[in-house]
């Protein structure tokens, strides 16, 4: 993972279908410190997280929720991270014995093997990538990617309340940063599961690179039917993981979980008792100085924009 810490106070968005999340950070030696946080519900048919049709249905709307969340700022901000969803991207994994030996060159043998699969559409694309080597020989590449003119919404958006969009990626993966170094402290294979209203997000950390990635929309339903699902998709992630590569040698014994859905606690449980896997529910209380550290995650959910924003990107 690519991580940096901005060292001036930046102001972190997170945009869902239904929310508008921002706040500004800067970075104490007591660790990320929050000064301002807001949120605003957004209206059916402002946003749609697509990977290929536009996003912004509603540029107005939007602009001025953005307008309301920033008015009361203690200083002017200049520099922004945004967070999108996942269904905004699409991440694949991929494998390679070699790899040229210009970096130069690397993008284009990655876009190549992905036009080579027709996974998904690339025409126009934006791809980030990252490169980690695996244990027996060969490197695990992986990639994320974007439409270009989805992109440009958000960012001229951005540009036109006077920010600058120095980072736009994917939510889960600065998730995954944000708490990194809390869960590799703990063990250096490990899995996050990260649940939303409709989505979730299973990813799996070996030395210190994320090597695995699924994404799943969930179509809601009854609470009961909805946590069988989760715990059914990440148990057979974990498997799938497990049995992805026979030089496998890794076992992920402990899981995290994050996230604003309201099932976080009752899922722990119903995985402590299904698995035998540790399981632990992370908040932004873990990373974010001077709070306290009691209470379920939805009492976070305010700042967790200024826990992205705290610079994280793929």
């Amino acid at each position: 993972m690519l991580r940096y810490l901005a060292k001036k106070p930046s102001l972190g968005i997170e945009i869902t279908a239904t929310t508008l999340r921002m706040a500004a950070v800067s970075v104490r030696r007591t660790g990320i410190c929050v000064e301002h946080a807001k949120t605003a519900d957004l209206p059916d048919g402002t946003v749609c997280g697509n990977y290929s049709s536009p996003n912004i249905l509603d540029r107005e709307g939007l602009a001025g929720l953005f307008r309301e969340c920033m008015a009361g700022v203690s200083r002017p901000y200049q520099r922004a991270a945004l967070s999108l969803p996942d269904g905004v991207f699409r991440v694949q994994t991929l494998d390679f014995d070699e790899l040229p030996a210009k970096r130069s060159e690397w993008e284009r043998l990655i876009r190549w093997r992905l036009e080579k699969a027709a996974a998904f559409d690339l025409s126009d694309a934006v791809l980030q990538f990252q490169v980690l080597r695996r244990q027996e020989n060969g490197f695990t590449v992986l990639v994320c990617a974007a439409k270009r003119p989805v992109l440009a919404q958000y960012e001229s958006l951005l540009r036109e309340l006077g920010l600058e969009p120095w980072s736009v990626g994917i939510s889960s993966f600065h998730i995954l940063n944000l708490y990194f170094p809390v869960m590799a402290k703990k063990s250096p294979v490990f899995a996050l599961a990260r649940l939303t209203e409709d989505s979730f997000t299973t990813m799996v950390t070996e030395a210190g690179g994320a090597r695995f990635y699924r994404y799943k929309e969930i179509k809601r339903g009854g609470a009961d039917g909805i946590k069988a699902r989760f715990i059914r998709e990440i148990e057979d992630s974990l498997h799938f993981y497990a049995h992805m590569s026979r030089a496998q040698t890794q076992e992920v014994r402990h899981l995290y979980l994050a996230g604003d859905s309201t099932m976080l606690y009752d899922l722990a449980d119903g995985l402590s008792t299904a698995t035998s896997l540790a399981i632990e529910v992370l908040t932004p209380a873990d990373v974010i100085a001077g709070n306290d550290k009691t209470g379920p995650a939805t009492a976070w959910l305010a700042v967790m924009a200024a826990a992205l924003g705290a610079g994280s990107e793929l």
